[in-house]
């Protein structure tokens, strides 16, 4: 690696442009490198066993000009599929270290990519008036991209375990105030999976803390340069500082050119999704363009429907497990079998939610006497409730005294995914800001469930919450689907 040492860097390091090379050389994260040939070698590996399977269980059923199901016909076109999805796969940047790791971007090329193949090679057998075989499209496409998906989950999760013992993650320095580091530093500390540690900062406030949320503070942003390159990290995050001018990073990155030292940059726009924010420059000015949160339109109806049809396929799969509880809750003691409660709905309007009885009949007047544990303060949560049953306790820890809220979802009073239903207790003492919950119709599960449910205190439920109504969508719900299953089997944070 050629690097370029700044003086000041050489002097702050206390050592000459080799020794300097030699200390930062290793920043070239070889996990990436290896990560990415992982991604290589298992893209091949899935798309032959894709293309494999339906040219030899399926070859009989293909049309040949010869007759033979495997002559070189249907070879040469299934490697030259192939080679092209391949190929497009790695185009696209489906496994660039900025998308692997955390959110969906990953998924969504990979998906985008295979759309692109088999639309190119639609197109092609139209020009050409060459006959595509069904199998390929039949087949291929959802077999080829399920496969891709699950390979990419898999391994998505493995690097998860290597983050959480800290391994395969970018030491980064943070550089801002004092309240935008600790923000920082909270965020990162809450996303492991997004592979970033925060191992020093830099304060553009006078008289800064020797430490910041357990992070050393190498001082101002004097010598920010020659500091950034004695931490040795891999990464430096700006945050919003009027200390920071512009002129001050883009010399930063004049700097750094060459170290193998990622610049990143964060606004401050505070619990807004990446879909939401669109970059226009202008005159050399990176614009950032926030568009509104979308409460209507296209994808509200899409919304809708996903809820009802998704609704009545859950509820037709569970009822079998629904007759089972029933009748488990009679036989445990006296008491009714549904518990109806006013929950307050999207717009203030209030609805009966339903669920499983858990607890003892009568179980509300005994609330007063009951004192909270956690610090949810608002929304009531007490571990080892005396007033929950044995089955009860049961169908709370695996949510599954929520199951009839389906009925909820069928009626239009709830969404399968959305804010916790809020008691009209709770909806009395809301500030304005919490009030925003009730834009949208609450959910039977939503971020609030599969984060920790019961453990979170009210400040990161209510974040969570209005996280979702302003960027929610419709990959984000299924998503978060996906994790309920997870954080239900799990258990965590269920009482």
């Amino acid at each position: 690696m050629s690097l370029r040492i700044d003086p000041v860097a050489e002097q702050t390091l206390g050592g000459t442009g080799a020794e300097v090379e030699s200390s930062v050389d290793h920043r070239g994260a070889d996990w990436e490198r290896r990560y990415g040939r992982i991604l290589l070698g298992s893209d091949l590996v899935v798309l032959a066993w894709a293309f494999g399977t339906a040219h030899v269980v399926w070859a009989e059923n293909l049309d040949h000009p010869n007759g033979d199901p495997y002559s070189a016909y249907p070879i040469c076109f299934t490697i030259a599929m192939l080679a092209l999805w391949y190929v497009v796969l790695t185009v696209a940047g489906t496994r660039d270290l900025r998308v692997f790791g955390a959110g969906p971007e990953e998924y969504k090329r990979v998906f985008n990519s295979t759309l692109v193949v088999f639309a190119f090679i639609a197109f092609i057998g139209y020009i050409l008036q060459f006959q595509i075989p069904g199998t390929y499209v039949v087949v291929v496409l959802p077999f080829g991209l399920l496969l891709l998906t699950l390979s990419r989950w898999s391994w998505r999760q493995w690097l998860l375990v290597k983050r959480q013992q800290g391994r395969m993650i970018h030491d980064a320095i943070v550089v801002g105030s004092v309240d935008a580091v600790e923000h920082l530093a909270a965020v990162i500390h809450r996303n492991a999976a997004f592979g970033y540690r925060l191992s020093s900062a830099c304060i553009t406030s006078q008289d800064p803390p020797s430490h910041i949320a357990g992070v050393p503070v190498l001082g101002g942003v004097d010598d920010l340069t020659a500091k950034v390159i004695a931490a040795g990290t891999n990464a430096v995050i700006i945050t919003s500082s009027d200390a920071m001018h512009p002129e001050m990073v883009r010399r930063l990155g004049w700097d750094l050119e060459g170290y193998d030292i990622e610049i990143i940059v964060a606004p401050s726009l505070a619990n807004i999704a990446g879909p939401r924010v669109h970059i226009r420059p202008v005159a050399g000015l990176p614009l950032l363009h926030v568009e509104q949160p979308a409460y209507r339109g296209a994808q509200r109806w899409a919304k809708d429907l996903l809820d009802r049809f998704g609704g009545l396929g859950l509820l037709l799969l569970f009822s079998p497990v629904m007759v089972a509880l029933a009748i488990a809750i009679k036989l445990s003691g006296p008491g009714g079998v549904f518990f109806v409660q006013e929950r307050v709905g999207r717009d203030g309007k209030t609805f009966g939610m339903i669920k499983f009885r858990s607890m003892v009949e009568g179980a509300d007047e005994m609330l007063s006497d009951l004192q909270p544990d956690t610090g949810n303060v608002v929304m009531f949560k007490m571990r080892d409730d005396p007033r929950v049953t044995r089955v009860g306790r049961f169908i709370r820890r695996y949510s599954l005294d929520e199951l009839p809220q389906l009925l909820n979802v069928l009626k239009g009073d709830m969404s399968l995914v959305g804010p916790r239903p809020p008691l009209v207790s709770e909806v009395s003492g809301y500030a304005a800001e919490a009030r925003r919950r009730l834009l949208v119709r609450p959910g039977m599960t939503g971020p609030w469930q599969i984060s920790g449910r019961s453990d979170l205190d009210w400040e990161e439920t209510m974040r969570l919450d209005l996280y979702y109504v302003e960027n929610w969508s419709l990959v984000g719900d299924m998503l978060i689907l996906w994790k309920t299953f997870r954080a239900v089997v799990s258990s965590a944070g269920a009482y």
